[in-house]
């Protein structure tokens, strides 16, 4: 059946592409749509990114098939890489693709300024939750949604009865820990952010539970209490598919951007097999047919399978901490990992190697160091048998590889690894190969419209040079920042801080609300100091209660809310919107450029606070184009006033996840020694580093871009050693204790 002929209440199987062989894999196995990576912009960090020339040759060949493109625009977008989407976008308009999948707000401000001709999808990436998510981002104008992977179906079900909108969910493939969009763990404890596509996965490492402190000596961590705590399970939905259609989805998404071309072939082979079997009016999957797809599956390569959330929203089989994570077949297990000198300068590697599987030249491995968890892949090259040059290997022999490269934690002999055959040998070549029969030996030049390109880059004011950041012969004068504080209760409203308080902000919770109510006069009078906050999850049962207590709050005289996603301003429409609301964003709206927080401006947001990823030269670019705007008729950027987070103990990780093997309240150790602990809350388990992020070494300079606020977060932990680090940062005084500061010094990648 071709995709032409299927009816249209099918649900659209889209498939991913990260190589010409994987597209021509998924159309040849019957997908009805495939999603692509831009150029330089989007969220995986592949070894190759697709040419425009490459993406015109693909949408030309799948709109002759009838297949639909969609292109992954959906990394966050530094300040000076606007241009860069701008040239992107006009190339686009020419391609012509079915959609573009985006999360960043600023690039969401170009496409449909711009560019509206392009449909946008919202990627998972934007962390939409519930209706009232799906509802705005309708009204935005996007034509679908990405829903997260963790919804169970009747979420997703009454999502879609309360909204009618095009929904999207992945169906197969690897899992997150973390919410998407809402991991932080990769960039301010690795340097590489997820949400740009460079994620170093934190969440398959191995972590151990740390052990009370031994009298007058260190914290432990047992070898045995612990385990790859967040590794999740790969999700499957393959015998979920009826319940998925009665649900309202209208696309079914497969995961794996970054796979081979037979992991493309067969998922999509076998998600086709049963999405076939049901529209020839089926009320289940067969049997039969659904052991050929589960067949189908365990070729692929991938992890353990699970259902995922789809149907509870604590799934038993989500996680197997005993095991790794690791894709692939199990190669063979590493005896010894020694380096040595090569010819000149450089050193390799010698790999002994007991194998547990077949092995050929050209195949595509991953060592996982067992004790740090750390995973390198490599091309296999050179490989002996005794003193033998081999091509090929059998499951049972003991083989030493030869890789030009050194391995962290090798060089010293015995070595406790792993070694997963990720990919064929075949696939370079394939790939190559595929890319002739599309493209040719050269590529036809898409040449976008310069006009169009210079007349946005006029209109936002672009220049590619960094920004003064003072006048030159004066240095610029700037009303000085004002301190905002957050809080566990209203109790810290007296502890003693170096520095007066402006504002207090506290979490809306049963408890913290409570409290306020059943406070004296003097402290409700403090209301007009007092931002409440919302998280950045409400899932769609708790819709109701979160507009009940704004309406509550309301009453009381309550007008500052901070916001944990910008779709929650909905909340405060209505019978609510008769209240003249102050409305501010958190960092976890993810605002990594002036246009995204111009969005939030147009939105009419009272303020905004920047990306918690951002570096000092990002900060300063977006600040200085901002305070432009503000000179030209652009907007007012006095109506949007712009804060950033500089201390406290932020989530890395944002999930919703509650195992029973989780110890919550205790900490747990990375495979480097990192202490975080796991904490749980307001419907969502977070982990949080044992050191406090800080950005108060830069105070200084901070200080002079013209910020409206420094947030500082007292709120998770405790108090005490909160306001004494917090003390001991800001008078740069005496015994500093260690900080992060993410990518702030050194770069975001």
């Amino acid at each position: 059946m071709t995709t032409s002929q299927r009816g249209p209440t099918s649900m659209e199987l889209l498939a991913p592409v990260g190589s010409f062989a994987a597209f021509e894999a998924a159309l040849a196995e019957g997908a009805d749509a495939v999603y692509v990576g831009a150029p330089a912009l989007n969220a995986r960090a592949l070894s190759r990114d697709f040419s425009f020339a490459d993406i015109q040759a693909m949408v030309e060949h799948a709109h002759g098939a009838g297949v639909r493109v969609y292109i992954a625009m959906n990394s966050l977008i530094k300040e000076n890489e606007l241009a860069l989407a701008v040239e992107g976008l006009a190339s686009f308009a020419k391609i012509r693709p079915d959609a573009l999948i985006i999360q960043d707000m600023g690039l969401f401000f170009l496409a449909r300024s711009y560019f509206p001709a392009l449909p946008l999808h919202a990627s998972t990436l934007m962390s939409i939750h519930n209706s009232m998510g799906v509802s705005r981002l309708v009204e935005l104008g996007f034509k679908r949604v990405v829903l997260p992977r963790e919804l169970t179906i009747r979420e997703v079900s009454s999502i879609y009865r309360k909204t009618g909108a095009e929904l999207e969910v992945f169906v197969h493939g690897a899992m997150c820990f973390s919410y998407s969009g809402l991991c932080l763990f990769s960039s301010l404890h690795g340097g590489k952010s997820s949400l740009r596509g460079q994620c170093v996965q934190p969440c398959r490492r191995r972590y151990t539970w740390q052990k009370k402190k031994v009298r007058g000596g260190p914290e432990r961590a047992g070898d045995k209490d612990g385990g790859y705590l967040f590794s999740m399970n790969d999700l499957c939905g393959i015998d979920l598919l009826p319940q998925l259609r009665k649900a309202g989805v209208a696309c079914l998404k497969i995961e794996g951007r970054m796979k081979s071309s037979q992991y493309v072939r067969n998922t999509v082979r076998a998600y086709r097999l049963l999405l076939d079997s049901s529209a020839a009016g089926g009320e289940g999957p067969d049997r039969r047919l659904l052991e050929e797809a589960q067949k189908l599956l365990d070729e692929a390569m991938g992890r353990r399978r699970s259902p995922g959330f789809f149907l509870d929203r604590k799934p038993p089989e989500a996680v197997s901490p005993n095991l790794s994570g690791n894709i692939g077949l199990m190669a063979g297990r590493i005896q010894r990992l020694d380096e040595v000198q090569a010819k000149g300068a450089r050193r390799s590697s010698l790999m002994s190697v007991d194998l547990r599987s077949d092995l050929g030249m050209g195949d595509r491995l991953r060592l996982h160091n067992e004790r740090s968890g750390e995973r390198t892949s490599f091309t296999l090259k050179s490989m002996k048998l005794g003193s033998r040059v081999i091509q090929q290997a059998k499951s049972g022999q003991k083989v030493t590889i030869i890789v030009d490269q050194l391995f962290p934690g090798g060089g010293k002999g015995a070595f406790n690894g792993s070694l997963f055959k990720v990919d064929v040998s075949s696939r370079r070549r394939e790939d190559d190969l595929a890319r002739a029969r599309f493209v040719g030996k050269r590529g036809r030049a898409i040449l976008p419209d310069q006009r169009k390109i210079e007349q946005v880059l006029r209109d936002i004011s672009f220049t590619a040079d960094p920004p003064e950041r003072h006048r030159t012969g004066e240095r610029q004068r700037v009303r000085p920042p004002q301190w905002w504080f957050k809080i566990d209760s209203l109790r810290d409203m007296h502890c003693r801080l170096p520095v007066q308080p402006d504002r207090y902000l506290l979490a809306m919770t049963p408890a913290s609300i409570e409290s306020w109510l059943q406070a004296g006069t003097r402290m409700r009078r403090s209301r007009a100091n007092l931002v409440w906050c919302l998280p950045p999850v409400i899932l769609e049962e708790a819709l109701d209660w979160y507009a009940h207590m704004v309406y509550s709050l309301a009453r009381e005289g309550c007008t500052d809310f901070q916001l944990g996603h910008f779709s929650q301003q909905i909340l405060f429409a209505g019978e609510n919107g008769r209240q003249n609301f102050r409305l501010y964003t958190n960092y976890t709206c993810n605002l990594l450029n002036s246009l995204a927080v111009k969005v939030m401006a147009d939105m009419g947001f009272a303020g905004a606070q920047f990306s918690l990823e951002t570096d000092l030269e990002n900060l300063t670019r977006s600040l200085s184009r901002w305070q432009a705007f503000g000179r030209s008729t652009l907007v007012g950027t006095d109506q949007c006033a712009i804060g950033i987070y500089v201390f406290g103990r932020p989530a890395l990780f944002t999930a919703r996840l509650d195992d029973r093997r989780y110890q919550y309240g205790k900490r747990f150790v990375s495979p480097k020694g990192e202490s975080f602990i796991l904490e749980q809350g307001e419907g969502m388990t977070q982990a949080r580093s044992v050191l406090p992020f800080s950005l108060l070494e830069w105070r200084k300079e901070l200080e002079s871009l013209g910020l409206a606020y420094f947030l500082v977060d007292l709120s998770s932990g405790n108090i005490k050693k909160n306001v004494a680090d917090f003390t001991a940062l800001f008078s740069r005084r005496g015994s500093l204790p260690p900080v992060l500061n993410g990518n702030f010094q050194g770069g975001l990648v």
